[in-house]
């Protein structure tokens, strides 16, 4: 009997502590369910949140950044090429992503320890990814923000700077994009 009055407790202070902060996690999405050629293409480096500065600290250098995604020619797997722009400098890189049909996270090759999640955004040509490594020697917990054009509406941040502040993540910057945009061969 007390330990159900207890549980009684604990789910009435959850009901009231949801109405009266009203906090929406982003929705995720299953990597291993998703129409993959729907996000085919360009995509422009918005805004990330982490759990703590040293969460962001690899995007800090960064005035903008242009990815292209593309199939491959295995299935269940997509190729991430980017464009960084640091300084007066183009860096390009390219990442491989693998899908497993009844998994939620992406797998990024040469990271086995890093978890990649897919979540929904309020914009409707916007996506938001999810990194965590909870092992291994760099710990991390962050979230991105990519777009299909290079501006966005503030409330459009703001929103997914609520939703990254529901998962615990108070650390929040946007990128400057004060620079030209470094260009991205998707053929090469």
């Amino acid at each position: 009997m007390y330990h159900r009055f207890w549980s009684y407790l604990v789910y009435l202070y959850g009901l009231v502590a949801q109405t009266i902060w009203r906090c929406e996690e982003p929705a995720k999405m299953s990597a291993g369910g998703l129409n993959t050629a729907e996000y085919f293409g360009s995509w422009y480096f918005i805004a990330a949140a982490g759990e703590g500065a040293s969460d962001l600290q690899m995007f800090k250098p960064m005035d903008n950044t242009l990815f292209d995604l593309q199939g491959a020619n295995i299935p269940e797997r997509l190729v991430l090429l980017g464009a960084i722009k640091v300084g007066n400098h183009c860096i390009k890189r390219s990442w491989v992503y693998y899908i497993h049909r009844h998994r939620d996270d992406l797998e990024l090759e040469g990271r086995p320890l890093m978890k990649v999640y897919i979540f929904e955004s309020d914009c409707k040509d916007c996506i938001i990814m999810m990194e965590t490594q909870d092992e291994g020697e760099h710990r991390f917990k962050r979230m991105m923000l990519y777009a299909r054009n290079a501006t966005l509406s503030s409330e459009h941040i703001e929103h997914f700077q609520k939703k990254a502040a529901c998962v615990g993540m108070k650390e929040f910057m946007v990128l400057p994009q004060e620079k030209e945009y470094c260009l991205i061969d998707p053929h090469s």
